[in-house]
């Protein structure tokens, strides 16, 4: 009976750990959903954002402005979103590869990386390389309010301006489609460069279609780009957040449903097992029986 016991402890052991992957796998699914319905309703106005800012940097007159020009710092700050929970896959390995990238590129061209972490995994990886973090993002959970937001964009745009960094990236898992995520670098700062992403992931704008001289705006396009620069950064930045919050919850939706329909056939296994076990045992008793019962006659 032994044997029996043994194999009914690991059946429900398999049970407990379909439980909980199934009940891990319905919260993310619920997060997910709310994500990716953020996601969705903001790919508009992304498109929105980067087709006034290709017509103004295609303008016939150049627009100057600090968050356009290139820096001569060599200091680079980089921000890294990562989970705080694990059981998500590779999701937290690919940023880890990155950040490796980045500081070996750092080391190679003499240049400071600054990181700034978003994330109890990102935060436990950099102390065990022995990476000191400029800054640890801890006072929201997964994404940041718009207020919150803005002031880390208002605060890497003024350290860029300042002169203090060179460039601003991000490393996340970029949200292509539910079917497809990747982990990247996003260059927010010089804004050219983020102009450029925005402008390749949206519409199609054909440069006949429409110029920048077609229109007549009050004030000036230079007092316009001051606030579109800062609008499309925020919102850049807040945009890299929900993305790789979508991302984060589908890996884990995705391994919990693997994991728990492991666990479902290692328990009908278990079963199977467990259901020969007592079979052979109950044979064997009989046996005993009949045995005992011949050597009565």
């Amino acid at each position: 009976m032994a044997n029996s016991r043994q194999i009914l402890s690991r059946r429900r052991a398999a049970e407990n750990i379909s439980k909980v992957t199934g009940t891990m796998e319905t919260i993310s699914a619920v997060r997910y959903r709310q994500y990716y319905q953020q996601w969705a309703q903001g790919l508009a106005f992304y498109d929105a954002l980067a087709q006034l800012a290709y017509l103004m940097v295609t303008a016939e007159t150049p627009i100057v402005h600090p968050l356009m020009q290139g820096s001569s710092s060599k200091n680079n700050a980089l921000i890294v979103i990562g989970s705080d929970r694990g059981l998500c896959g590779a999701y937290n390995n690919d940023l880890f590869r990155q950040i490796d990238t980045h500081v070996k590129m750092a080391r190679r061209f003499g240049r400071e990386l600054k990181i700034y972490a978003k994330g109890r995994k990102v935060i436990s990886y950099m102390d065990h390389q022995k990476i000191q973090p400029a800054g640890v993002y801890d006072q929201f959970a997964e994404t940041p309010t718009a207020v919150q937001a803005n002031q880390i964009g208002d605060f890497f745009m003024n350290e860029y301006i300042e002169g203090r960094i060179g460039r601003l990236g991000i490393v996340y898992n970029r949200f292509f489609s539910p079917a497809s995520q990747k982990v990247q670098t996003l260059t927010v700062l010089p804004v050219s460069d983020l102009i450029e992403d925005l402008t390749t992931r949206s519409t199609i704008i054909w440069p006949w279609e429409q110029n920048f001289e077609d229109f007549f705006m009050t004030p000036s396009g230079e007092e316009l780009f001051e606030t579109l620069a800062r609008m499309i950064v925020r919102a850049s930045i807040l945009g890299c957040f929900i993305e790789a919050a979508t991302s984060e919850h589908l890996a884990r939706v995705v391994n919990m449903r693997s994991a728990t329909d492991n666990a479902d056939e290692m328990i009908a296994n278990l079963t199977k097992e467990y259901n020969r076990a007592r079979q052979g045992q109950i044979t064997t008793e009989l046996l005993d029986i009949v045995s005992g019962m011949n050597a009565m006659k």
